[in-house]
């Protein structure tokens, strides 16, 4: 029995000690947390987790010097230490008065509460709608079917008394692959410009520049061009070689044929803007508002080149009365 009990004392020392080494180490852990969060802590003293890491009645080596009832009489003073230890750590938590320290989750915790709490009425709000849908669904269900019934009796005889009808459909849907092949047509016209345009630009685009800063807008903003009270000098003609002034005379023998071709073709059309040429009435009012439209696209374009024929006729006529010393 002796050897059991020893053997029993030995085990609870062991366990004693490593519950003391685990507490010494969440006292450190929370000592620095509770500072680093600003709270009030009460800490555990060292002398109180001493007295309860070590085993009063183990033999030391004050014990060995002693014998007989000198040692009983150690031992027994040591456990009446830890409990006087133990009692005025007690004593001094009862009148200190400082209260157990509010967890820094109770806050956060209040509001998932509150939200999750506001996320359940919203939840049964949502769920009786539902359910109204639902039902509302549900009726709507029943009129769609006895509507669709009601329907199809009446187009089948609507379509067997009035063959027109069927007739104003099939008009109807062969109008609408129309339109859908012009609206692809224009589409695709507006892809080949794009594609023709930007490739020429891209080329020519610079040379367009300089020709219209050397010969328009120099002459015409001299002053706003060098940003000073004083004009911009112009002590030359701008040079450019031999093909590229042959570009330009047929570049304006272009734009006069253009605007000639174009300005015929607005007037044709005004002519015939009622489309004689097509003997369906109903065919002929659908097309008519697609011609106007083409028709004032036909004279802006008309007014468009006029800007620019135009244009080009101010910069010939001014650089004639320069060479002439007319303008200065």
């Amino acid at each position: 029995m002796l050897e059991d009990a020893i053997a029993q004392n030995y085990r609870l020392r062991q366990r004693l000690q490593r519950v003391a080494a685990d507490v010494r180490d969440y006292e450190t852990l929370r000592s620095n947390f509770m500072r680093t969060v600003g709270m009030p802590h009460r800490s555990i003293p060292p002398e109180l987790l001493d007295a309860f890491s070590h085993d009063p009645s183990s033999v030391t080596s004050g014990t060995r010097k002693t014998k007989s009832w000198r040692a009983v009489e150690d031992i027994h003073n040591r456990i009446v230490r830890q409990q006087e230890t133990f009692r005025i750590f007690l004593s001094i938590v009862k009148e200190d008065g400082i209260p157990a320290p509010e967890s820094i989750l109770d806050d956060h915790i209040n509001t998932l509460m509150d939200k999750l709490q506001r996320l359940e009425r919203h939840h049964k709000s949502m769920t009786a709608k539902a359910a109204e849908v639902k039902d509302a669904l549900t009726k709507v269900k029943g009129t769609h079917a006895a509507v669709k019934i009601q329907y199809n009796d009446t187009l089948s005889h609507t379509s067997a008394v009035y063959p027109e009808l069927s007739q104003i459909v099939a008009l109807e849907e062969s109008y609408k692959d129309q339109y859908q092949q012009f609206w692809e047509l224009g589409m695709d016209a507006l892809t080949f410009i794009l594609d023709t345009v930007t490739p020429f630009w891209r080329t020519y685009g610079k040379t367009i520049g300089d020709d219209v800063q050397d010969f328009l807008i120099i002459p015409w903003y001299r002053n706003e061009f060098t940003g000073e009270p004083k004009r911009y000098p112009i002590r030359s003609l701008p040079r450019r070689s031999f093909q590229h002034w042959m570009g330009l005379l047929l570049f304006f023998f272009i734009t006069a044929a253009v605007i000639l071709l174009q300005a015929h073709a607005a007037m044709s059309s005004i002519y015939n803007y009622k489309l004689p040429w097509i003997g369906n009435d109903g065919f002929r009012w659908i097309l008519m508002p697609f011609f106007w439209i083409g028709i004032l696209i036909q004279w802006g374009a008309v007014l468009f080149e006029l800007c620019i024929f135009f244009a080009q006729m101010g910069v010939i006529a001014w650089w004639i009365g320069w060479a002439a010393k007319i303008f200065t």
